[in-house]
C-alpha cells in the first residue's frame, strides 16, 4: 500500500493541475474564479510534496522542503474568501477581512530560516528523516519550536472550514428560501468544497498524530485524501449545474418566486407603450424580427444598423428610445427569447446546438448573458420552472 501513495499523490496533483487549466480557459474572465484556483493550487502543492517525499524525489527538488507550511496556511484563508464572494458577490469586503492573511504571512516569515538553509544541510535532514520518520517533528521549523507549527496550522484549517460552512448556512438564512432555491446547485458545491477540505485537514491531523505517536507514515489516510481530491475535481468538471455558477450567485430581492423568475414573454423586448403605434418604430421592430439577424453569431451594432439603413450611433439611440433598454440588452434578450421558445425541442439536439443557433458562439458567453438578463442560471430556468 505504501508503494501506491507516491503514484496516487502524483495523479492527484496532475488532475488538479488539469483542473486549474480548465478553470482558467473556461472561466478566466470571472475574477471570483481565481480564489478557487488558489485553493486548488495549494492542494496541488501539498499533494506534490507528499509525492516527492514518499518517492524520495525531494532530493532533486529541495525547494519543496518546509515550503508546504506556507501553502497549508494560505489554503483555508483562500477558501474563506472564495465562499464569502460566492454567496454574496456584490458585497464589498471590509478592510478588516484582509487581516486574515496575516496568518500565512507570519508562517512564511517564521519558516524563512528553514527555506534558506544550504542544500547540504537540507539533504542531511532528509537522510535522518528516512532513517526515522519522526525526526522532522523533533526539529524546530524556522523560528517555531518543534511540534507546534504543523498541528497549529492544521487546527486553523479545520477552524476556517467550519467558519466557511457557517457562512454558507447564514447566507441561506439571511437571504431567504428563494435564494436557497434559486442557487441550490451553487450552495451544494460550496458545502461539498468546505466538507472536502475539512476531511482533508482532519486526515492531515490524523497523519501527524500517527507520525508523532508511532513514528510511521499512514498510507490509508493519504489514499483517502487523494480520492477525496479527485472526486471533488471530477464533480466540478462533470456538473454543468455547478459550472454555470462561476460568476457567483444571484441574490433575489424578494422571497416570492413568481417575482424572481421572469416569463418567456417578459424576456422578449417590446416597444414601449408610447411607441406601439409609431410607424417608424413598428417598421424597425418588424425588420429586426423578420430578418432574425440577431441569430447570427457575427451580428453586431453595425450589421443591425446597416439592415435598418441607419448609422450605428443613431440606431443604438433609437433602440434605447423605442424599447427603454440599451442595445446590448436588446440583442441578448432577443437571443435568449429565441433559445427559450425552442425548449420543447431540446431532446432532438445538444444544448450547444441551441446555444449556437440562438446567436451565441460559446457556452460561457451564453451563461453570462442568461444570468445577467434573466436573473437565474439556465439549468434552474429550464429544469425547475419547466417553461
Amino acid at each position: 500500500m505504501y508503494d501506491l501513495v507516491p503514484y496516487l499523490s502524483f495523479l492527484t496533483s496532475g488532475i488538479g493541475l488539469f483542473f486549474i487549466v480548465f478553470l482558467l480557459i473556461r472561466f478566466g474572465h470571472f475574477p471570483i474564479i481565481y480564489w478557487l484556483v488558489s485553493i486548488i493550487f495549494c492542494l496541488i502543492v501539498l499533494e506534490f510534496y507528499i509525492y516527492t517525499l514518499t518517492s524520495k524525489h525531494i532530493y532533486k527538488m529541495l525547494f519543496m522542503y518546509r515550503s508546504t507550511f506556507v501553502f497549508r496556511a494560505f489554503l483555508p484563508i483562500s477558501l474563506f474568501f472564495y465562499v464569502l464572494k460566492m454567496v454574496n458577490p456584490k458585497k464589498k469586503l471590509k478592510p478588516v477581512y484582509w487581516l486574515n492573511f496575516l496568518i500565512p504571512c507570519l508562517v512564511f516569515i517564521g519558516i524563512l530560516p528553514d527555506l534558506l538553509l544550504p542544500d547540504s544541510e537540507k539533504i542531511a535532514i532528509l537522510d535522518n528523516y528516512y532513517k526515522e520518520n519522526g525526526y522532522l517533528l523533533n526539529r524546530h521549523v524556522g523560528f517555531f519550536p518543534p511540534a507546534v507549527l504543523q498541528p497549529l496550522s492544521i487546527s486553523v484549517g479545520v477552524l476556517y472550514c467550519c467558519i466557511s460552512l457557517m457562512v454558507v448556512f447564514r447566507a441561506k438564512n439571511k437571504f431567504g428560501e428563494a435564494y436557497a432555491y434559486v442557487n441550490k446547485h451553487n450552495l451544494l458545491w460550496l458545502n461539498l468544497l468546505c466538507l472536502a477540505l475539512l476531511i482533508y485537514f482532519i486526515l492531515q491531523f490524523y497523519q501527524y498524530s500517527n507520525l508523532a505517536k508511532n513514528h510511521s507514515f499512514d498510507p490509508p489516510s493519504q489514499i483517502i485524501k487523494c480520492i477525496v481530491g479527485i472526486l471533488l475535481f471530477s464533480y466540478f468538471m462533470s456538473s454543468a449545474d455547478v459550472r454555470e455558477n462561476m460568476d457567483g450567485c444571484i441574490i433575489p430581492i424578494s422571497n416570492a418566486k413568481s417575482q424572481i423568475i421572469p416569463s418567456v414573454s417578459d424576456i422578449n423586448p417590446r416597444l414601449l407603450p408610447e411607441f406601439q403605434l409609431d410607424s417608424n418604430a413598428i417598421y424597425m421592430d418588424s425588420q429586426i424580427r423578420t430578418s432574425k439577424c440577431f441569430l447570427n453569431c457575427d451580428c453586431n451594432l453595425e450589421v443591425m444598423a446597416t439592415m435598418a439603413d441607419l448609422p450605428p450611433q443613431k440606431f443604438s439611440k433609437l433602440i434605447k428610445t423605442y424599447y427603454g433598454i440599451p442595445y446590448i440588452e436588446f440583442l441578448n434578450r432577443l437571443k435568449i427569447h429565441n433559445f427559450l421558445t425552442h425548449f420543447n425541442h431540446f431532446n432532438q439536439y445538444t444544448l450547444e446546438t441551441y446555444i449556437y443557433e440562438s446567436g451565441y458562439s460559446n457556452r460561457s458567453t451564453f451563461y453570462a448573458a442568461f444570468k445577467k438578463y434573466v436573473g437565474v442560471n439556465p439549468s434552474f430556468h429550464l429544469k425547475e420552472i419547466k417553461v
